[in-house]
């Protein structure tokens, strides 16, 4: 697995401080950007606003990722996080007919070798159907697109992904989670890591959901994985809020 991120918004966290600057200061758009511009100012409105969940102004935030290796099983699991744009390796135009084109789960790996036979009968079925294809004058796409039935979630793949900042975090705060499958869990924190160098104050929140710099507690009730606490030890079952206006 490879992840890279390929490119981004210029100064994410600035257009994320200057989209807030506008909602409460007078002025126009240039303005607020400017005065986003003061490092001191920007860091802790960034945090404040991290912290307040005021997610709409991260929108305006996008980043690029480069995905290399990852399964299908995996891609089937991201593509689910709709807030965001894909373009996925096509098994219809790619060969995917080859031993090294598959993810083996190290939970595998004292198998005594039965995923890389099978692996192997996979392999030479494809390599049979694109002959049996070719004999009747189909080559190409045409043999492929009927060939990839028989591959498998094991099969890899690349994809470029695009999301906002607001859909980055909840990616992170789910896919980190430890009762997510284990190649997600090592993409998304893949993912982090490539954000760290350039943007160390945004991966500070590319956490699991329960970390400090999330929500603080697990919401998963009876599928906690009891590390942090729980909801309910965290917050009261009936708080009481002091009456609002029409009340």
């Amino acid at each position: 697995m490879k992840v890279t991120l390929l490119t981004h918004t210029p100064e994410p966290e600035r257009v994320v401080v200057a989209a807030a600057l506008l909602c409460y200061q007078k002025g126009d758009p240039e303005k607020a950007y400017a005065r986003a511009g003061n490092e001191e100012l920007r860091h802790r409105l960034f945090e404040e606003l991290i912290r307040q969940g005021h997610g709409s102004t991260l929108e305006h935030s996008t980043f690029t990722f480069g995905i290399e290796g990852v399964s299908r099983a995996c891609s089937h699991q991201l593509v689910r996080h709709r807030l965001c744009s894909y373009n996925q390796q096509s098994q219809r135009y790619v060969d995917v007919g080859a031993p090294d084109y598959f993810v083996k789960p190290d939970s595998l790996a004292a198998d005594g070798g039965r995923f890389e036979e099978v692996v192997g009968e996979t392999v030479q079925y494809y390599r049979d159907m694109i002959d049996q294809f070719a004999d009747q004058g189909v080559k190409g796409e045409q043999a492929q697109q009927d060939a990839r039935y028989i591959i498998p979630n094991a099969g890899k793949t690349n994809l470029i992904w695009t999301t906002n900042l607001r859909n980055l975090l909840h990616v992170c705060h789910v896919r980190m989670c430890a009762r997510a499958q284990w190649e997600i869990r090592r993409l998304i924190f893949a993912c982090r890591r490539a954000m760290e160098p350039k943007f160390p104050l945004i991966a500070k929140y590319m956490v699991v959901k329960c970390h400090p710099n999330a929500f603080g507690y697990c919401d998963e009730e009876f599928r906690s994985c009891g590390f942090r606490p729980k909801r309910e030890d965290v917050i009261p079952e009936d708080p009481d809020c002091p009456p609002g206006p029409g009340w």
